[in-house]
C-alpha cells in the first residue's frame, strides 16, 4: 500500500490525472456544442427545403385547377346559346369536347334548373335523367354566374368520392343558358398522382385535406373523405394544425411536430391544404450518422489524450519550447514536419503525440463537414426551383437551376452581391427593408418581383425566403426563385376579362355597378352624375343587316361615347344596346351637356354596311348622385326611369331625373 500511497502524493501523478480529466471534459463539451449546432442547422435546413417542396406542390395543384377551369371555359365558349338547350344538343356538345375526357373522369351538361341533359363517363355521351338542383355547387354556379369548385362529395353517377368543377354558359343577355362541368375522383391515381403517389425513395407521406380536415387524397384510398385526425400517422399533425387555427396559407407553414418534420401549404382557390410529413430520424439520418462518428472520434481522442498525458507526465519533461513552436504553427494552419515534433516517451513527447491526434481528429471532422456539404449541394442540384443562400448581402451558394434561370454560367454567381439579380440598387434597398421587417416579425418573405438576367432582360419571379436561423441574421437566409411571368400575365388577362365587355372593350355591368356603389358610399362634396343610354332603332340594324353589323354598330357607338368623356369618367356596356356613364365631379347641368353631346355624336354616326346605310339614335336618362339616392340600385332605377321618359317622348331625347320629378331637356 505504501508504494501506491507514495505515487498518489506525487504532484506529477496528480497533475497528470487532472490534465487527463480536463482534456476529456474539454473534448466532450466541444463535441457536444458542435453537434448541437450541426443538428439545429440540419433540422432547420430540412424544414426549409420541405416547406419549399410543399409550397411547390400546392402551387402545382392550384395551377391544375386553373387549367381545368380554363378547359371548361374554352369548351363553354363553343356552345350555341341562340336557342333552347336540348338533350341531343348537349350530347353533341360533349361529343365535340374530346379533350375534356382526358382531364376529367366524368363530364356533364345541365340546364339552369339542374336537369342533367347529357353525361360522359369515359364512353359516349348519353342522357342520364339526373337532377342536381339540390347540389350546393350547382346553386352557387347559377346564383353567382361564375365557375365553382365543389367540396368533396359522393358522386351520384359513380357513387365514389369526387370533386366537381363547374362553368356557367351565359347567353348574350348574361343569363345562365347551361352548366357544364366535370368531376375528378378523389384517388391519388386520378386527382394528383405526381403529388400523393407513394415513392419508395421519398420517406415523406403527402396528403391533401380540406379546410374541415377531411382527407381528399391519400396513398391509401380507405382514408378518402374520412377525418384525417383518425389516421394514426396524421393524428399529432392534425392536432397541431387545428391548434394553429386551421390555416390555409399559400405561403406555407413548416415545423417539427413530435418525431416528424411537417410542412403544409394551402391551395386557396379550393380551400385545400397539402400536408407533407416525414420522420425526422429518416430525414436527418445522414447528420445523425456523422454525429455518431464524431462522438466516437471525440471519445477516442479524449481517452487517448488522457492516457498519453498520464504517461507523459510520469516521465521527465523534455524541451517545451520546441513543442510550443510546433503547436503554434499547427494552430495557425502551417505545415509541421514530422522531424520538428519532439520525440521520445517523456512528457513533451506524449503531448506532441496528443496534438498530432487532435489534428487528425480535426481533419476527420472537416472531411465529415465536406461530406455533409456535398449532400446539401446534391439536394440543391436536383431541385426544380432556384435555390440560393445569402449571407452579409452576398450570394454564398447558388444551385444550377438558379444559374440557368438568371442566365449565368455555373458557379459565377457565388460571391457576387445579391443586388446583381435585381433591377437597380434602390429597388434592392427597399426590398431588403421589407424582408428584414418580415424576418424580425418571425414571418417568411414571399413576393413577386422583377428580376434581371445577366443579359439585362427582365422577368417576373416569385421570391420566397426565410432566415437559416430565426433571430440570428449572421446565419444568412435561404431563398427560392421561380419564373412566374406567364402566371402573372394570365392573372392580369383574367382580371381584365372579369371587368370588361369583350365586344366593345368598355367596362361591364358588374364593374359599373361596383364603381357606382363606391361612388354612392363615398360621396364627395362636389356632385357626381350618372347616365343611362338606350339606343334607338338598333333592332332595325340587326334585322336589316344582321348581328355582325349590329356588333360593328355597338363598337362604333362605344367609341363615340368614350370620346365625349374625361379620363376620370367611366363608360360601360350594361348589356345588349344599353350603356351607362359615370361622370365624376359633375353636377346635373354639366351631365345634361355631356348627354346632349353624346346624343348628337350618336345621331351623327352613319355606317355603311354593304349597300345598306345604317344609323341609330340614343335616348338618355340623366341623374345626379345625391343624398336622395341611397345606393347604386336607386341611382340606376332613377336613370332608367328618365331614359324611359325620353323613349316615351319620341326617342332620341335627353331627360333628367330630379327629386321633384323629371326635367325636360331639349325638344
Amino acid at each position: 500500500m505504501k508504494p501506491i500511497a507514495g505515487l498518489w502524493t506525487s504532484i506529477k501523478l496528480r497533475l497528470a490525472l487532472l490534465g487527463a480529466l480536463l482534456i476529456a471534459l474539454s473534448v466532450a463539451i466541444t463535441v457536444e456544442l458542435t453537434l448541437r449546432t450541426v443538428d439545429d442547422h440540419d433540422e432547420q435546413l430540412a424544414v426549409s427545403l420541405s416547406a419549399a417542396q410543399t409550397r411547390r406542390m400546392a402551387k402545382l395543384i392550384s395551377a391544375r385547377l386553373v387549367n381545368l377551369q380554363l378547359a371548361l371555359r374554352s369548351g363553354a365558349e363553343t356552345m350555341d346559346v341562340s336557342g333552347a338547350l336540348q338533350a341531343t344538343a348537349a350530347a353533341e356538345f360533349l361529343r365535340l369536347q374530346p379533350a375534356l375526357s382526358t382531364l376529367f373522369d366524368t363530364q356533364f351538361v345541365s340546364d339552369p334548373q339542374g336537369r342533367v341533359l347529357a353525361f360522359v363517363d369515359g364512353k359516349a355521351a348519353r342522357p342520364i335523367g339526373m337532377d342536381i338542383s339540390d347540389r350546393k355547387y350547382f346553386m352557387d354556379t347559377v346564383a353567382q354566374r361564375r365557375p365553382v369548385i365543389s367540396p368533396a362529395i359522393v358522386g351520384r353517377a359513380s357513387n365514389e368520392a369526387v370533386v366537381v368543377l363547374t362553368m356557367p354558359v351565359l347567353d348574350k343577355a348574361g343569363r345562365v343558358h347551361a352548366i357544364t362541368g366535370g368531376s375528378l375522383h378523389l384517388d391519388p391515381r386520378d386527382l394528383m398522382p405526381e403529388i400523393t403517389a407513394a415513392d419508395t425513395d421519398d420517406p415523406a407521406l403527402t396528403v391533401i385535406i380540406d379546410a374541415s380536415g377531411r382527407v381528399l387524397s391519400h396513398p391509401d384510398r380507405q382514408w378518402l373523405l374520412r377525418d384525417a385526425a383518425l389516421d394514426p400517422a396524421l393524428t399529432e399533425v392534425i392536432a397541431h394544425w387545428v391548434g394553429q387555427g386551421r390555416p390555409v396559407e399559400p405561403g406555407g407553414l413548416a415545423a417539427r411536430v413530435g418525431d416528424h418534420l411537417v410542412s403544409m401549404a394551402g391551395v386557396p382557390d379550393a380551400d385545400w391544404v397539402v400536408l407533407r410529413i416525414a420522420p425526422a430520424s429518416v430525414v436527418l439520418a445522414g447528420g445523425a450518422a456523422a454525429q455518431h462518428r464524431a462522438l466516437w472520434i471525440g471519445a477516442a481522442v479524449a481517452v487517448a489524450g488522457g492516457l498519453l498525458l498520464l504517461l507523459a507526465t510520469l516521465l521527465m519533461l523534455r524541451p517545451l519550447r520546441r513543442l510550443q513552436d510546433c503547436a503554434l504553427d499547427a494552430v495557425r494552419g502551417r505545415a509541421v514536419g514530422a522531424a520538428r515534433w519532439p520525440s521520445g516517451s517523456d512528457e513533451v513527447g506524449q503531448v506532441a503525440q496528443l496534438l498530432k491526434l487532435a489534428l487528425l481528429a480535426r481533419d476527420a471532422a472537416d472531411a465529415s463537414s465536406r461530406e455533409l456539404l456535398e449532400q446539401l449541394q446534391a439536394v440543391m442540384a436536383s431541385s426544380p426551383v432556384g435555390i440560393a443562400f445569402t449571407r452579409d448581402g452576398r450570394l454564398a451558394a447558388v444551385n444550377a437551376h438558379c444559374h440557368q434561370l438568371l442566365g449565368y454560367p455555373a458557379e459565377t454567381l457565388v460571391g457576387q452581391p445579391a443586388s446583381v439579380i435585381y433591377t437597380d440598387a434602390a429597388f434592392y434597398r427597399d426590398l431588403r427593408e421589407r424582408y428584414r421587417a418580415a424576418f424580425d416579425a418571425g414571418q417568411p418573405h414571399d413576393e413577386e418581383i422583377e428580376l434581371r438576367r445577366r443579359d439585362g432582360s427582365r422577368f417576373w419571379g416569385r421570391q420566397q425566403g426565410q432566415p437559416v436561423r430565426w433571430g440570428d441574421a449572421s446565419g444568412g437566409a435561404v431563398w427560392t426563385l421561380e419564373d412566374v411571368t406567364e402566371q402573372r400575365q394570365h392573372r392580369e388577362r383574367l382580371a381584365w376579362a372579369s371587368s370588361h365587355d369583350s365586344l366593345t372593350g368598355l367596362i361591364n355591368r358588374a364593374e359599373f355597378e361596383r364603381r357606382l356603389g363606391a361612388l354612392c358610399h363615398n360621396r364627395r362634396r362636389e356632385p357626381s352624375s350618372a347616365l343611362f343610354i338606350d339606343l334607338d332603332r338598333f333592332k332595325a340594324v340587326n334585322d336589316s343587316a344582321g348581328h355582325a353589323a349590329g356588333d360593328a354598330m355597338l363598337i362604333a357607338v362605344a367609341r363615340q361615347l368614350a370620346m365625349q368623356t374625361r379620363q376620370v369618367d367611366a363608360v360601360a356596356r350594361l348589356g345588349g344596346d344599353e350603356f351607362g356613364v359615370l361622370l365624376a365631379s359633375c353636377d346635373i347641368d354639366g351631365a345634361i351637356q355631356v348627354a346632349q353631346k353624346m346624343r348628337a355624336a350618336v345621331d351623327a354616326l352613319a355606317m355603311q354596311w354593304g349597300d345598306i346605310a345604317l344609323s341609330v339614335g340614343a335616348s338618355i336618362g340623366v341623374v345626379e348622385v345625391d343624398a336622395t339616392l341611397h345606393d347604386a340600385a336607386a341611382v340606376l332605377a332613377a336613370a332608367d326611369g328618365a331614359c324611359y321618359a325620353a323613349k316615351q317622348a319620341g326617342s332620341d331625347r335627353v331627360r333628367a331625373h330630379v327629386p321633384a320629378g323629371l326635367r325636360l331637356v331639349g325638344p
